[in-house]
């Protein structure tokens, strides 16, 4: 996975404390294989998901719809 266009940090809580992990995913779907393969999913505190591949940076959602 070298690229893709979601970004998925996962923060697991550990006996050192909170470590992060990240994913580059091409389609969100994937994120529940990812968190079901484990660790425990009881051991996530959170996950993060940023757009990681931007094709239009300064698109805006009025401009998105009239594509």
């Amino acid at each position: 996975m070298s690229s893709g266009r979601w970004r998925a940090c996962i923060h697991y809580r550990t006996e050192a404390g909170v470590v992060d992990v990240e994913h580059l995913i091409e389609e969100l779907e994937e994120l529940q294989d990812i968190v079901e393969r484990g660790p425990d999913w009881n051991t996530i505190v959170k996950i993060e998901v940023t757009l990681h591949r931007i094709s239009e940076p300064m698109l805006t959602v009025e401009q998105a719809e009239m594509q």
